[in-house]
């Protein structure tokens, strides 16, 4: 009831634009393996999450993103596009924008992009999972967008940078992206793919997680990377001049830009990595 009801208030104040009724199209299979079919190229588009924008910037698409929310604020262009919301959308903003197709990431916001598709708005989702998954990504927008051209040269200079970083195994890692919650992300995202690339042994499974101090102090990381601005208080944890990484002097403070999105401005943080993990003197 509670969802009929939510799903009434939107539809009557924030419907989408009429699709055309005649003219090309284009249908394409996003990343859950869903086809939508789209006016092509499609002249607005609208993103919701920060990579997105990225992406579309990317590809050469940013004459047609027309709408972003106030998160996207890279790259600096992103600040004078209309904004649609933040994490909550504003329906009303978004219907007058009358978007041909709103791009999106499922795994990041997915309850408005089941709400925006109840709308009848055409929804494409990119939710990168691996590294590869990354320049795949950038190839659809730009077959999306009708940017191929750019799209293939952006995505095979990142292929290209990625081989280039690869490194073989070395010393055992531990990425932390909060400290209050503690956070990381072991080697199932793109994050402990990156990781991977670059020769660290993720001491973590599995992708994003909450974790417990003393699951960190029980697996002993010879590298430790810290990408959030609580650094002041780490040496006052349980155990932390105990540490093979604080011992060695092994404690790197990371930029959260080259690693927290799954767009090109990744290859730093494995640039940064496979340096800070194999170099002599890092």
């Amino acid at each position: 009831m509670r969802a009929a009801l939510l799903l009434l208030a939107l539809t009557s104040c924030a419907k989408p634009a009429e699709p055309p009724v005649s003219g090309p199209t284009k249908t394409f299979v996003d990343s859950r393996g869903k086809s939508v079919t789209i006016p092509w190229p499609p002249k607005r588009i609208v993103s919701t999450v920060p990579s997105l924008t990225e992406l579309l910037y990317a590809v050469g698409a940013q004459d047609q993103l027309v709408g972003v929310t106030t998160y996207c604020i890279y790259p600096p262009d992103a600040l004078k596009k209309p904004k649609i919301g933040s994490i909550n959308i504003d329906y009303e903003a978004l219907a007058g924008l009358k978007p041909d197709v709103i791009t999106t990431s499922v795994a990041v916001a997915h309850k408005s992009a089941a709400e925006l598709e109840l709308l009848g708005y055409k929804v494409i989702s990119i939710d990168p999972h691996t590294v590869a998954e990354i320049p795949a990504g950038l190839r659809l927008l730009g077959a999306l967008t009708g940017h191929e051209g750019e799209a293939e040269k952006v995505a095979a200079g990142f292929e290209a940078r990625v081989k280039a970083a690869t490194r073989p195994p070395g010393p055992t890692v531990y990425f932390e992206h909060s400290g209050d919650p503690l956070g990381t992300s072991g080697p199932e995202s793109y994050v402990g793919d990156a990781i991977r690339i670059a020769g660290g042994r993720n001491i973590f499974e599995g992708g994003w997680k909450l974790i417990e101090w003393e699951a960190v102090l029980a697996r002993d990381p010879e590298v430790i990377l810290i990408t959030h601005p609580r650094k002041d208080a780490l040496d006052r944890r349980t155990g932390w001049a105990n540490l093979k990484a604080v011992k060695s002097g092994r404690v790197y403070l990371v930029e959260k830009e080259h690693f927290l999105y799954p767009t090109p401005r990744l290859l730093e943080g494995i640039e940064e990595t496979a340096r800070l993990l194999h170099a002599k003197n890092p």
